[in-house]
């Protein structure tokens, strides 16, 4: 992949502030699904109860009577306001293939050319538009600002990593460690289908995904409706070798509890640069946000390069801007994240980082490439400021008409874990109507290559084994457009082992384990320590492959990302 050009970070320390649909009581999980996010947004006006005491009708909301007509490329004109995708990474955005839009309006389009059996609208299109209206300066910022999706936090779907309560574990050594509750999180795709009916490979791709697809995309409308200020009701875009400050008119939108302390577009030898400095108010006290971007164009408006990254100061106890975890001794946090992107044509690649660092005033947390640093690890005396807790990595490269292509997501949550957790998923067609997954271990994330490594059975039980073995969780996914989701059922997956070292029991001892999560031993047949569990979790058939080129084989392959996976960093 192309390398680009390192972005120069200036100390950026700022925040953001609500809008109109941020109430105090709002909490940042992905219990707010994201229908009613969607929902929201598509039911606002241009009036609120947060903006009604602004009376101004002058006021800069970057509309300015024009509708964008998208992508340049097929624009004869020089009109400025139809090459707005050359200054900007326009059909950018970062969500799961699988998930789904809930704003019926939006089913009406048609966005690819073959017959879509996959998802009928993508939520990927869902967030390209909504980033295109604020560039276009159709929509105001101030109607669809969410200043809470900078604090969304990832969360496990409910078939992934229950709590399972277990009696007479067999790698106890003492009797008072064998009986408890596995942590929730560790077990992996321990049921074949979520509530909502999604196989759960699908169902967790859509859960982790939710926060980083929400954070990118209110940064990247942010950053847009900065050029449709600059063009419609500012000073114009910057001729090369300047820059214009648009501090005044963002401020001027109208968002309650926000300062723009700065923001600003620059043109250096071709290569655009957006920073942005905000305060965000919570119950007096100040909390920053900074977002910067570097945007390389090409040869039109389909060609591009660039990275977006983002810092976001939060503090555990207060409510809706919490960022969890145990590692760091401090209240204080600070959610740190970039996106990396390459359009080709139809062809898009990109690699979202995110972690959360210790403390704030942070320093260090973007690497020379000006990603995330993974190897910027917190220690409390040595290194008291880096990432501590749920550093992820999404990489993707697909084609912007099917979404087809190849995914990955790897994370960690803690910096003391010995391994990350990864999710690898492949198609078999164009058409996302069917494909596999496979769940399981990696390396550590500071060099982890994107591909699932093996399979770890007893994560946190008794005297646990975190060796990896020769095994994955794989399952095997199919859209029914009947009920508008990918079904997973238990004969189409390899996903049942006994959490214990061997990944299986023979029957013989007094071990017990909730097998359905329904929270009660014993309430099935199979939850009997006479009965004894063969794991049927999936492996290699040649032996000669390793579990990641077994996985390969099967036509899975790990994201062309840029700037490549931390191994070889």
């Amino acid at each position: 992949m192309k390398s680009y050009i390192p972005l120069v970070m200036v100390s950026l320390i700022a925040g953001c502030s609500s809008s109109e649909s941020d109430s105090p009581s709002q909490v940042n999980n992905s219990s707010q699904q994201e229908s009613s996010t969607q929902e929201t947004e598509n039911s606002q006006t241009n009036t609120s109860t947060d903006n009604s005491s602004d009376t101004n009708s002058n006021m800069n909301n970057d509309s300015s009577g024009q509708t964008d007509t998208g992508d340049s490329s097929g624009s004869t004109d020089n009109d400025v306001t139809n090459n707005r995708g050359v200054y900007f990474p326009q059909s950018l955005a970062v969500a799961s293939p699988f998930s789904d839009s809930s704003d019926e309006q939006d089913r009406q389009y048609v966005y690819r050319t073959l017959e879509a059996r996959g998802p009928a609208s993508p939520t990927y299109f869902w967030a390209t538009r909504r980033i295109d209206a604020l560039l276009s300066g159709e929509t105001p910022l101030r109607d669809v600002f969410r200043v809470r999706s900078f604090y969304r936090n990832s969360e496990n779907a409910d078939c992934f990593g229950p709590q399972v309560s277990y009696q007479g574990h067999p790698d106890a050594t003492d009797p008072s460690m064998s009986s408890g509750t596995l942590p929730t999180g560790d077990l992996g795709l321990w049921l074949a289908s979520a509530k909502n009916g999604n196989a759960c490979a699908v169902a967790q791709t859509n859960a982790q995904l939710q926060a980083v697809r929400e954070r990118s995309r209110m940064a990247l409308m942010t950053l847009a409706s900065m050029v449709s200020a600059a063009i419609d009701d500012g000073s114009g875009l910057p001729s090369d070798g300047s820059a214009i400050d648009l501090t005044t008119q963002m401020n001027s939108k109208g968002l309650a509890d926000i300062n723009f302390d700065t923001a600003s577009i620059e043109l250096t030898s071709g290569v655009w640069e957006y920073r942005v400095n905000l305060t965000y108010t919570v119950s007096g006290s100040d909390y920053g946000i900074t977002l910067s971007m570097v945007h390389t164009p090409g040869s039109d408006a389909t060609n591009y390069t660039g990275l977006l990254n983002f810092t976001v100061e939060g503090e555990v106890g207060v409510t809706g801007i919490e960022f969890p975890g145990g590692n760091c001794s401090q209240n204080e946090r600070t959610l740190v994240g970039s996106l990396s992107y390459e359009r080709s044509a139809e062809q898009m690649s990109l690699q979202s980082r995110s972690a959360i660092n210790c403390g704030h005033g942070i320093s260090g947390a973007f690497n020379s490439d000006q990603q995330v640093d993974v190897k910027n690890k917190y220690h409390n005396t040595d290194n008291p400021d880096g990432w501590s807790e749920n550093f992820a990595i999404f990489g993707a490269n697909f084609n912007l008409t099917s979404l087809a292509g190849d995914y990955a997501y790897a994370w960690q949550a803690g910096v003391n874990d010995s391994n990350s957790r990864i999710l690898n998923i492949g198609f078999n067609d164009a058409s996302l109507e069917n494909g596999e997954a496979h769940f399981g271990y990696g390396t550590d994330i500071d060099v982890t290559d994107g591909m699932v490594q093996g399979f770890i059975c007893n994560w946190a039980g008794p005297n646990n084994n975190h060796t990896l073995q020769d095994f994955t969780q794989r399952q095997f996914f199919e859209y029914d457009s009947s009920t508008n989701t990918y079904l997973g059922t238990d004969h189409r997956a390899n996903i049942e082992y006994a959490p214990t070292n061997s990944c299986e029991y023979d029957g013989t001892a007094s071990f017990v384990f909730d097998i359905d999560a329904s929270g009660v031993l014993g309430d099935i047949a199979s939850e009997s320590a006479s009965v004894s569990f063969v794991t049927d979790l999936w492996s290699p058939t040649d032996p000669s492959l390793s579990v990641a080129e077994s996985v390969v084989a099967r036509g899975l392959s790990v994201p062309d990302v840029p700037f490549t996976w931390p191994v070889d960093e």
